[in-house]
């Protein structure tokens, strides 16, 4: 056979479709799929087209290249590039919130302030920088993969569904122990001589880091399984692109200015205990921004 014929049964057994099935969309007859898998004959370019389309290949590999390694290179590479994003994001969150989490530890135990400011400039520097590295690297691989089939098995879906009401939950759980230990005190984290109660305010928020963690990496997984989801929004029209790419600049300036209104309340104010309100209300204002922008024409 040919390597067009090769790949041609490749991709038609891979997603488990017979002769006539293909045939049938092609608006050809099965004799003629049966040729093109034998080599006895090539496809004309509108067909050719057809089952790029439909097998989500493009036609180099089609006619050139040998399919089946390729699809398992394919896979092995998206698995690889979620796992380092996933990883990524999420680290970046955790050590964005660990660096206030660290200046309040550090207030606590009557380090200098000079000190505390250093060590969460130096943190939160780390934090952005990690996720604004991650953003692009993830840029740049949609952009060479704007389309992927589906590797993920139903075993694997499945498994992932039962461990993520029990992740999400686990995340919930500990912002609520976190609330608990703030809210009694020194009941359960009696301070120290010399400490002051910033202290309290460090263990709420490295709670917060934890959970944050553990919600935003399951969530990641969660989209990577949806890769319906992910062929949609890379292969979206200018249109759409352009709304995502107005909703997108919308929420970053939204959630910049409610960043840097909480730093201000929180290091000049010293309003730590309700300066994270204003996370909320910027996802507030992100969610009315989407709502408002998906409902122009």
């Amino acid at each position: 056979m040919s390597l067009f014929g090769d790949n041609l049964q490749f991709y038609r057994k891979r997603e488990n479709i017979t002769q006539e099935q293909l045939a049938e969309k092609l608006e050809v007859s099965r004799q003629t799929i049966s040729k093109w898998e034998a080599g006895g004959t090539y496809a004309e370019m509108d067909k050719l087209l057809q089952i790029c389309d439909l097998f989500l290949c493009d036609m180099d590999t089609l006619l050139r290249k040998d399919a089946s390694v390729l699809a398992v290179e394919d896979d092995k590479e998206h698995r690889e590039h979620m796992r380092k994003f996933r990883r990524g994001i999420t680290g970046g969150v955790v050590i964005l919130i660990c660096s206030c989490a660290v200046y309040e530890l550090l207030a606590g135990f009557g380090i200098k302030e000079v000190y505390g400011n250093t060590l969460f400039w130096v943190v939160a520097i780390i934090g952005i920088l990690i996720l604004i590295t991650q953003g692009m690297q993830d840029e740049i691989y949609k952009k060479n993969h704007p389309v992927i089939r589906d590797f993920y098995t139903e075993e694997e879906k499945k498994l992932f569904e039962k461990k993520f009401p029990v992740r999400i939950t686990s995340g919930v759980g500990i912002i609520l122990i976190g609330m608990f230990l703030f809210g009694m005190n020194g009941e359960y984290l009696p301070l120290r001589e010399g400490m002051t109660e910033d202290f309290y305010y460090g263990i709420f928020m490295a709670c917060v880091a934890a959970a944050v963690g553990i919600l935003v990496y399951s969530g990641l997984e969660k989209d990577e399984y949806d890769v319906e989801k992910y062929n949609k929004s890379n292969a979206s029209d200018a249109e759409s692109r352009k709304k995502n790419n107005r909703i997108s600049v919308w929420c970053g300036c939204i959630m910049l200015v409610a960043t840097m209104l909480f730093l201000v309340a929180g290091l000049v104010f010293n309003l730590w205990e309700i300066c994270w309100i204003v996370f909320v209300i910027g996802g507030l204002l992100c969610g009315i921004v989407t709502i408002i922008l998906n409902r122009e024409k």
